[in-house]
């Protein structure tokens, strides 16, 4: 289960994840999330993952044709303090009085909290997150980040920086244990956010992205600037399409930047491998 954290507790959160996957086998790529519940520890064995694998395939047929299913995991938002509470009515105040300029960086954190949103950064990088979620609260995400604004497809590569769309399948029920769907399809969601971090699991490569709402709509919709998890092999079976940047230079550099990390973070996974097989040769042969 996911709350809401800062980028150093998120980033540890992902690499515990991914080391738990590979000390318990592949994590099945086309396992379905519906991210409105919890995920739970994945503790299955291979066996019983080859047996969920047919059984997915079977009650989850009739959505399979749409290639979309993907593992999108949002962050619980937990409530705040009756101290905490009380302090948001007066930083409401304070806001509705234009005065959001005034607030302090403790305040400005109760704001993001009550909400959800990631607490990281300065006092100015705190204020601009709050003025842009008052300012897309009333469903004005879309007037600034229209549909037609995303023309360019990047289901190949992603990065931070990117302002991205993409759809998913939403299902009315959903196995925790399993991780997949016990029933149809219940709608779609649509989703419009801004990648504000990724980062490589340090067991193996398994790149996750943290995506910022900017607006969502359909079936069980986000709220703005929610922080969602996404796995970059499911963000690109999406049909994920990007807006164009200003400079495409500059994007080009931070793709440069992120394939750079992803292959320091192979050599580094494949030499842990290697260490650990040649502790095991030496384990066997001294018995």
């Amino acid at each position: 289960m996911v709350s809401t954290m800062g980028d150093d507790a998120e980033e540890k959160w992902v690499e515990e994840r991914n080391e738990e996957e590979e000390e318990e086998g592949e994590v099945l790529d086309d396992s379905s999330d519906d991210p409105t519940f919890d995920i739970a520890e994945e503790a299955q064995s291979s066996l019983s993952k080859l047996s969920m694998r047919k059984s997915r395939v079977k009650k989850c047929a009739s959505n399979d044709s749409s290639g979309d299913e993907s593992e999108v995991q949002g962050m619980d938002i937990p409530a705040l303090n009756e101290k905490d509470e009380k302090c948001f009515e007066q930083i409401e105040k304070i806001i509705k009085g234009g005065l959001l300029e005034t607030l302090k960086v403790d305040h400005c954190k109760i704001y993001l909290r009550k909400y959800g949103l990631r607490l990281t950064g300065k006092k100015d990088i705190l204020l601009d997150r709050i003025k842009e979620h008052l300012e897309i609260l009333d469903g004005n995400g879309e007037k600034k980040y229209p549909v037609s604004s995303f023309e360019i497809d990047c289901r190949g590569d992603a990065c931070t920086g990117d302002v991205v769309l993409f759809e998913q399948n939403v299902y009315e029920m959903f196995s925790i244990a399993s991780r997949s769907a016990t029933a149809p399809s219940c709608g779609t969601r649509l989703v419009a956010g801004r990648i504000v971090k990724e980062s490589y699991g340090m067991a193996k490569q398994q790149h996750t992205f943290t995506v910022e709402v900017l607006w969502s709509k359909g079936v069980k919709p986000w709220p703005p600037l929610h922080p969602l998890l996404i796995k970059g092999r499911n963000l690109y079976r999406l049909q994920t399409k990007r807006q164009r940047w200003a400079d495409e230079n500059e994007r080009k550099k931070a793709l440069d930047e992120k394939h750079s990390r992803g292959n320091v973070a192979r050599s580094s996974r494949e030499a842990r491998i290697q260490q650990k097989q040649e502790r095991k040769n030496l384990a066997g042969s001294t018995r």
